[in-house]
């Protein structure tokens, strides 16, 4: 038990380490391009909500999105616990239409029916890229699209065979001054097998630095029931370029998991 609590601090301290590194470089790039009279706008987060927002990072910052998240779920017997620690999403400006993006987290996983089983190590590592595609006008929503591939790299208990990519089409209405409505469709393959989801989220302002959100989320992977779940979550902005947010979420049928929490921060750089 001590050497694999002792692995999961290295493999912890390496993933900061690489994060941090990464992000001190693209730090001073960003400062370095950016002019002083640049004003960014508002930072907008894809965590801790299940639906994407259909904004993309400012050309030239980077953003790094990271929390803890534990999750149960109890199917034929067996109880299950994971706990993502930290979960880590860089994101990237390149392009006014074009964001990069790397996502990955240190994962442990603890299965108990008449014995406890226990995996722990990386995530796979998935990449892809958020399209700006337009702007809302009138009735017409924000719009953007998103690809990510799920690789089959990271720890060989966690990983896929093969690369699982996925797509996603990402809208929000502005329904008042300070209530948004976003909601994404999602198509991918998991193993092979397709898979198809929504999500739908509605956020309101309580002032400048408090936003509540209650959402609905769902997929259907071929052959399997599907899952709908139901969150709520409280996103505080402690600075213009850093975000603190706290989350909880529950199952709306027996297919989904029973229920989950999550918290995290945010940080954009350079400001």
């Amino acid at each position: 038990m001590k050497r694999t609590y002792t692995k999961q601090l290295w493999q912890l301290k390496w993933l900061l380490v690489l994060l941090l590194f990464f992000g001190v470089i693209l730090q001073g790039q960003c400062q370095e391009e950016v002019p002083e009279q640049y004003e960014l706008p508002e930072m907008e987060t894809d965590r801790p909500d299940q639906t994407e927002a259909a904004s993309l990072v400012p050309r030239k910052t980077v953003q790094l999105e990271t929390g803890f998240y534990f999750q149960e779920d109890t199917e034929s017997g067996v109880e299950q616990k994971i706990r993502a620690y930290p979960t880590a999403l860089l994101r990237i400006g390149v392009l006014g239409w074009l964001e990069l993006r790397v996502q990955s987290a240190l994962r442990d996983s603890v299965a108990e029916s008449r014995r406890r089983f226990r995996t722990s190590g990386f995530a796979p590592l998935t990449v892809g890229a958020k399209i700006k595609l337009w702007e809302e006008q009138g009735l017409r929503p924000q719009a953007a699209f998103m690809t990510m591939v799920v690789l089959p790299v990271g720890s060989r208990q966690f990983r896929p065979e093969n690369p699982n990519p996925t797509f996603r089409l990402m809208l929000k209405n502005s329904l008042a001054e300070k209530l948004d409505l976003s909601y994404n469709l999602m198509y991918g393959w998991v193993e092979g097998e397709s898979i198809k989801g929504y999500a739908v989220s509605l956020g309101y302002d309580i002032s400048d630095k408090f936003t509540v959100y209650g959402e609905a989320f769902g997929d259907k992977q071929t052959g399997d029931k599907a899952e709908h779940s139901v969150d709520g979550g409280i996103l505080f902005m402690l600075f213009p370029n850093l975000q603190l947010d706290v989350a909880a979420g529950r199952a709306l049928n027996k297919a989904a998991t029973d229920y989950f929490v999550t918290a995290g921060v945010s940080v954009r750089l350079p400001r």
